[in-house]
């Protein structure tokens, strides 16, 4: 449980956390903190602040990638085959899960189960839920914020690794990038405090697990562009793992599903958005 009897800001908090948590790690064993910054394109922001949240929003470049696992990948699933490329549009995607201020924000209460600190991420929450705060985020904005699709969040966890992980195979080095079961002690712990993928994303990998826009899809060897599952389906995908979770289930490539209205401590979500829909004319 996060509580603090000191008039400190959430930005401030987190600053001074992350400084500690590299001068344990990062100064420790020699590590130095890289962030490759995707290249924009050309005349879209490189990131977008939303006025009425401050979500914050990193532009991902089109591109293309292999999504899914190979056979060999430990702890893999055979819905995660076969491989395949997929290519994407450009597009927006939050930097940090959205979190508890955040969700208040907008719908007006806090349903999560671990509390205390505002930037703690909003959990508890079924995918019907989320679909309430993007009406809501939406008509207060009169922009059209949505959760990503599968592919997008494999394109935006991966940043350009075809590893297990986004740091590479080892569950020692996911360490200094996720929450999950061995360090976790039990709980989420406020967005941003692990170090972020080559995209600046953080916590694509642990803390809670992140909602998924279409529905499941079943892979095929052939080549895909901005696919998208049935949205239709009854049930909904999860990525990424959480605070619960092993290594193994924190991989960039695993699929979950579950009913849509189900909601636990272990789910929340963060957002994309089309770049043409914050900029219509860059």
């Amino acid at each position: 449980m996060y509580t603090y009897k000191f008039m400190i800001s959430s930005a401030d908090m987190k600053k001074i956390y992350l400084i500690i948590l590299l001068l344990l790690t990062g100064c420790a064993s020699g590590i130095q903190v890289q962030i490759k910054s995707p290249n924009p394109d050309d005349g879209f922001p490189p990131s977008y602040t939303d006025k009425y949240t401050g979500i914050e929003f990193i532009l991902l470049p089109s591109g293309s990638f292999t999504m899914g696992s190979p056979d060999t990948e430990k702890g893999r699933d055979g819905d995660e085959g076969p491989t395949h490329t997929v290519t994407l549009d450009s597009f927006y995607i939050s930097k940090y899960e959205i979190t508890q201020a955040q969700w208040e924000k907008v719908v007006g209460n806090n349903p999560s189960h671990f509390k205390g600190y505002p930037g703690l991420p909003v959990e508890n929450i079924s995918w019907d839920n989320v679909q309430e705060f993007l009406k809501r985020l939406n008509k207060k904005t009169g922009l059209k914020y949505c959760l990503p699709t599968e592919a997008q969040w494999e394109y935006a966890c991966r940043s350009g690794t075809q590893t297990p992980f986004c740091c590479g195979s080892d569950n020692k080095t996911l360490n200094e990038y996720a929450w999950f079961s061995i360090n976790s002690g039990g709980e989420t712990h406020p967005v941003g405090l692990r170090r972020p993928n080559r995209w600046g994303i953080y916590d694509m990998h642990g803390n809670v697990n992140e909602w998924i826009g279409d529905g499941r899809r079943g892979y095929l060897s052939r080549e895909e562009h901005n696919p998208r599952g049935v949205h239709s389906s009854v049930k909904a995908l999860y990525r990424g793992g959480c605070w619960l979770y092993p290594a193994y289930l924190c991989r960039s490539a695993n699929r979950m599903t579950v009913e849509k209205k189900f909601k636990s401590h272990i789910i929340g979500f963060r957002l994309a958005i089309a770049k043409d829909a914050i900029f219509p004319n860059p």
